[in-house]
């Protein structure tokens, strides 16, 4: 039997990105959000208008901007969207994390290693970091405590479930005449100058084996790829990659949505266009807030002007002010009654220079803070 290969080329559209049902959790695989931008160090503005806070699980591929680990603020940035330091946050590190080297400053974020797995409701997780024994764009091997580390999860999977498998660069699409042949204009250089892994001789069959005792095994590699593949081998491991350009539209872009019915034990996936993912935020039925809600300023990083937006479920006497990093007051923005509903104000921190700030909610029954970071 052939494998049977699929080359996404369509949107698919009507899905319910958010089942109402307690028995179903919803996970977002995110691959390659950088941008282009050298300086601001920004992520792809589709992926940064997704509210990630709805997912129950953040799986991210790679190369989160141009140079992720550059500095504190450029991780704080990619924090405040994806909350790196969450267990149910996953981030297969790409060539664009760690070339600036600052991986103990990733460290400090994540709490994690770099390499890891992850079990939840009958998922197991394992992370690969595919850049960690890799030579350049030549080659990159899964070796020593890392390779240790799949044999010993796969050998200790014994009920039936998931394995959900999480890199960066496309391992299996090498010595694979099938890919070698079809793809070499449709991914990034990182993985298509490769021409060694041992991802067939020492990962695969031990895919294979999980597998054989029934469970399903899910791999996910986030590495840039300008079209969207579903390739299952006749062994039913199911590998994904999805399209994701800072040069295409929002329209072409995609992640995948994966579906976890905890009663059913089923898992589906669906790739989804950002324009759909924004469509999806922009039509939720406007009523009034239920909670109190501070949200993610946007742009962020930003130079010099942000926008702050706020939920109140009442009407409340309300301070917003912002704090450098040593707890100084440097602007209040807010001090005054507003009515319940959402607020939003533009700041202006022309005067400021760059660097992590805080912005401060607070009523007398509530307080919130979160970060912001200007970049000039």
């Amino acid at each position: 039997m052939k494998p049977v290969i699929i080359f996404v080329m369509i949107v698919i559209s009507g899905i319910d990105l958010f089942p109402q049902n307690d028995s179903v959790l919803n996970f977002i695989f995110v691959p390659h959000p950088r941008s282009e931008d050298q300086v601001n160090q920004s992520i792809y503005q589709g992926i940064a208008k997704i509210d990630f806070t709805k997912y129950d699980m953040i799986m991210l591929g790679g190369d989160l901007t141009y140079s992720t680990s550059k500095d504190s603020a450029t991780l704080a940035y990619c924090d405040n969207l994806f909350n790196l330091g969450s267990p149910n946050t996953l981030w297969s590190l790409g060539n664009h994390d760690v070339q600036s080297g600052h991986r103990a400053l990733i460290k400090e974020f994540t709490g994690r290693e770099s390499f890891y797995s992850y079990e939840r409701n009958g998922v197991t997780f394992i992370v690969l970091d595919t850049e960690l024994d890799a030579d350049g764009f030549s080659n990159t091997f899964i070796k020593d405590d890392q390779l240790q580390m799949v044999k010993n999860v796969c050998d200790s999977i014994a009920e039936p479930g998931f394995l959900i498998l999480l890199h960066h660069r496309f391992m299996w699409m090498i010595n694979n005449e099938y890919f070698k042949t079809k793809l070499t204009d449709s991914i990034a250089a990182s993985s298509r100058s490769m021409d060694t892994t041992n991802f067939y001789s020492d990962i695969y069959p031990l895919l294979r084996e999980v597998k054989n005792r029934g469970i399903q095994v899910l791999v996910f590699s986030g590495d840039k790829s300008k079209i969207n593949i579903e390739y299952s081998p006749e062994d039913s491991i199911t590998f994904y990659a999805a399209r994701m350009a800072d040069d295409l539209p929002d329209s072409m872009n995609n992640v995948i949505i994966l579906n976890y019915n905890l009663q059913n034990k089923e898992i589906t996936c669906n790739f989804v266009s950002l324009e759909e993912m924004i469509t999806s935020v922009a039509q939720e039925p406007s009523h009034l807030p239920e909670r109190f809600v501070l949200n993610q300023n946007y742009p962020n990083p930003f130079n010099p002007n942000t926008t702050i937006s706020f939920s109140l479920s009442s009407q409340l006497f309300v301070s917003l002010k912002v704090f450098d990093l040593i707890g100084r007051e440097v602007a209040s923005l807010i001090s005054q009654e507003l009515s319940a509903g959402t607020h939003s104000i533009q700041w202006n921190a022309e005067g400021l220079t760059s660097g992590v700030y805080f912005y401060r909610l607070q009523t007398d029954k509530s307080t919130e803070m979160k970060k912001l970071v200007l970049l000039k």
